[in-house]
């Protein structure tokens, strides 16, 4: 049974695509721009060329439905879970955001359509 890209996982795989070549960028060129400033938690480029390449990877591979994608993809958001909590009380004030845009990538990765899509079995 064939089933189309769910709409929400393309949106995500562009999403990484998009903060693979922004990372990718500062990486290279060492400077960011004023904007991200007081997003980006360092502007090391040993640090955020590997993570650009490995974000770019997942983009490509969510948006292309490989199978070992939903599980770095479901992987990727408990891991920034579990250091966001921590610093939320250490005062990050995006932490909060960012605990709940991983939730809610956790649990949309476990519906069925979504499962389905990458060839898992959906119970």
């Amino acid at each position: 049974m064939a089933i189309g890209r769910p709409f929400l996982i393309t949106i995500i795989a562009v999403g990484y695509i998009i903060n693979a070549a922004i990372e990718l960028f500062v990486g290279i060129s060492g400077v960011a721009p004023n904007f991200l400033l007081r997003f980006i938690t360092s502007a090391n480029s040993p640090y955020l060329i590997p993570l650009g390449l490995w974000q770019g990877t997942l983009g490509l591979a969510l948006f292309k439905g490989w199978r070992w994608a939903w599980w770095l993809a479901v992987l990727g958001a408990y891991l920034p879970i579990i250091t966001h909590v921590i610093a939320s009380f250490r005062g990050e004030p995006w932490a909060w955001g960012t605990i709940l845009w991983n939730f809610l990538v956790v649990f949309y990765m476990q519906s069925r359509d979504v499962q389905a899509f990458f060839g898992r079995e959906a119970y």
